[in-house]
């Protein structure tokens, strides 16, 4: 008798190579692996981390809209990673990046105006340190920029007034040292008395010699008319253009003063901040506790464990690739399996009995197989017609050895023959 049994490519187990023992090699070796990368874990030293909050709404400049100051905590925020920063850090602590601390910053989702700084180092001195110079730092780089972008700004626009001023008295030159509007205002109305002037002459009343009453025409005084036309024409450009200067001139003095108080507010903001290490004002620490290790345990554990047991399955895969077992395996069975079936006193299932094997007269004697015979009977030589033949003979053997005797039912009742 043989036993075959097929592999399921399915299966986990059999697709990762993992069949018989190899589950426990793999288990021992990467807990092996895991309790290494544990006890390394446990040497490193503790983290601190400190907490520090920004209140960029103490540096801003009076008067800034949400937006602006939401753009400015951002700005903040971000120049605080920049290689300047950093620089300045390690030159005013020792501490270098990513080597004697780490540190994280963003806005805080409850206001606007703050910033979160967090660091990460071996002592809570230096986490502290880490977190506080690199917030001052990033507030004096950012608004130190600021202030030179807008002093920039403010200085063009300077230039811009000055220049306006020259051409205001150029125009007023031109006017005669008079304001321009008021010197054609004044021209305009010359012009206008001496047309009517002219439409209208007035007269002086002269007695003559007998005593007549006569009007003379007065004279027309000077300039005259063609001259005043032309001192109208020449100062109306210039009325028009001095009425503009005007106005870009109150506008941009306007921008001007804005500009130049901004440049007041961060200076202000820059000094407040020189005094911050004693004062406290704008860089509050919020916390400074001992990080969790479970985290670090964690990562210490599966760096370790994880590349033993892929380490393992890849030897397995290849180990299978050169000795790859066939499909189907057969197991030999036992030689007795091959023989006749032994008669037994035990009931069986309720479904079927089971009867000793007699002889009957005048049959001849039952062979036994041989194992080569048997062998080739399972393999489909025979075997189904060897076994019918043989269940044919007992069942005419008891027939002819009991024909009157009681026998059970097939639910185990007795029952009398006939």
């Amino acid at each position: 008798m043989t036993q075959a049994y097929k592999t399921e490519s399915g299966e986990l187990s059999s697709f990762l190579h993992l069949t018989g023992k190899r589950p426990l090699i793999v288990a021992f070796l990467a807990g092996l692996a895991g309790a290494i990368g544990l006890f390394l874990a446990l040497g490193e030293p503790s983290q601190w981390v400190s907490r520090y909050v920004v209140n960029v709404s103490r540096v801003a400049e009076d008067g800034l809209q949400p937006a602006q100051l939401d753009i400015l905590a951002e700005e903040i925020a971000q120049t605080m990673v920049l290689p300047d920063i950093v620089n300045t850090v390690e030159r005013e602590t020792g501490l270098v990046l990513e080597e004697d601390y780490e540190i994280t910053s963003g806005q805080s989702p409850s206001a606007i105006s703050l910033i979160n700084v967090t660091a990460v180092a071996d002592t809570p001195e230096n986490s502290q340190a880490a977190a506080f110079e690199t917030s001052l730092a990033a507030l004096v780089a950012t608004i130190d920029s600021n202030r030179a972008g807008v002093q920039t700004t403010a200085d063009q626009l300077q230039d811009a007034v000055n220049q306006l001023n020259i051409r205001i008295a150029e125009l007023t030159s031109v006017s005669g040292g008079v304001n321009p509007v008021t010197a054609y205002d004044r021209a305009v109305n010359n012009l206008l008395i001496r047309r009517e002037l002219i439409e209208n002459p007035t007269c002086t009343p002269v007695t003559d010699p007998d005593g007549l009453v006569e009007c003379v025409p007065d004279a027309i005084p000077e300039p005259p008319v063609a001259e005043l036309e032309v001192a109208v024409q020449t100062l109306e450009p210039v009325q028009r253009e001095f009425t503009q200067l005007l106005s870009d001139l109150n506008e941009t003095s306007v921008r001007l003063a804005e500009r130049q108080a901004s440049v007041r507010s961060m200076t202000g903001a820059l000094q407040a901040l020189g005094n911050e290490r004693a004062n406290n004002i704008i860089i509050n620490e919020v916390e400074t506790d001992q990080a969790s290790r479970i985290s670090g345990l964690l990562t210490g554990l599966l760096l370790f464990a994880i590349p033993v047991a892929l380490l393992l399955i890849a030897t397995f895969f290849v180990i299978d690739a050169f000795r790859k077992p066939s499909d189907v395996t057969q197991i030999p069975g036992a030689p007795e399996a091959n023989r006749a079936l032994q008669s037994s006193n035990r009931r069986a299932l309720p479904e079927a009995t089971v009867t000793p094997l007699v002889r009957a007269d005048g049959e001849e004697p039952y062979e036994e197989a041989t194992p080569q015979q048997g062998e080739d009977d399972l393999h489909g030589h025979g075997g189904e017609d060897l076994r019918e033949e043989a269940v044919t003979q007992q069942n005419l053997a008891e027939e002819d050895a009991e024909p009157k005797e009681k026998k059970d039912n097939r639910w185990g009742r007795d029952t009398k023959a006939g």
